[in-house]
């Protein structure tokens, strides 16, 4: 009786792969591959290959991104004594003098958030600098999941995504994520680059990895706006969703949205201001 050999399998993308280096994968059948790492593909990202019944060759069947807020990942720099600040001491911190606020236009109206570099010093400083380089122009909210979260950040344009790397991780302070929160999306320790959450409930069981730390937290006077975001596509397909995939929106740019997804909110541009 001959052994059935699978005709496809995973693997995760290495940390520290950059685009158009070559992956060495043994596949089931014991073919040796040679894998270059496409453009849109980061590290952590699971690449899924299929053998062709036909000519017996492997080739890519789809990359699922690895890039959901921190339920997927368990914590393994927890804040002191897992202490989460008091709502008292936020609203202190969120109206402390020193606040700077970035005013995100949206195709529902502007959200405001107030950046705290006393929570994310790098996190933040890294927000800002994009807000500054227009890095957040004309971009899909491309995630909005009831209940949960929009985000947004993804964008074909190569000038734009290859002039940042990942940044370090800030430490954890023990803030909560509370409606309204803004953390960067991250695939693990030291991958927050340029993709933005915005929190739409409280969730206690995140912000407990460095990498989750929150960066800032929108104005009460923005939350209409916030809510008023189109969440009706649901989650992106690497979350088990059937809303836009942002791989595809990295490779085809926002036609993919507009034909697909048409009901789907934009970030259309960005400024921010610090007090004087």
């Amino acid at each position: 009786m001959t052994e059935e050999v699978a005709s496809s399998f995973a693997f995760d993308i290495p940390q520290n792969v950059k685009a158009g280096v070559t992956l060495k994968v043994q596949a089931p059948d014991g073919v040796q591959l040679h894998i270059p790492v496409p453009g849109s593909v980061m590290p952590g990202d699971r690449m899924v290959m299929q053998k062709n019944p036909e000519d017996g060759k492997w080739g890519i069947k789809h990359v699922v991104r690895n890039e959901s807020p921190a339920a997927n990942h368990v914590a393994t720099k927890p804040a002191a004594d897992d202490q989460s600040m008091s709502l008292e001491q936020l609203e202190k911190d969120l109206n402390a003098p020193y606040v700077c606020h970035a005013h995100l236009k949206t195709t529902k109206g502007v959200i405001t958030v107030r950046v705290m570099p006393s929570w994310a010093p790098k996190g933040s400083q890294r927000f800002l600098q994009l807000v500054s380089d227009k890095y957040y122009t004309d971009l899909a909210i491309y995630r909005a999941v009831p209940g949960f979260l929009v985000q947004f950040g993804v964008t074909s344009d190569t000038v734009r995504t290859n002039h940042y790397q990942a940044i370090e991780d800030d430490e954890v302070k023990g803030v909560p994520i509370v409606e309204g929160t803004v953390c960067f999306a991250a695939a693990g320790a030291h991958t927050r680059t340029a993709t933005i959450c915005i929190f739409l409930g409280e969730f206690s069981q995140l912000g407990k990895n460095p990498w989750e730390t929150p960066i800032g937290k929108i104005t009460d006077e923005s939350l209409p706006v916030l809510r008023s975001i189109y969440t009706g596509y649901g989650d992106m397909p690497q979350c088990g969703g059937t809303g836009p995939d942002p791989i595809l929106l990295q490779d085809m740019g926002n036609d993919y949205i507009k034909e697909e997804f048409p009901k789907c909110d934009f970030v259309e541009s960005a400024n921010w201001e610090c007090p004087s």
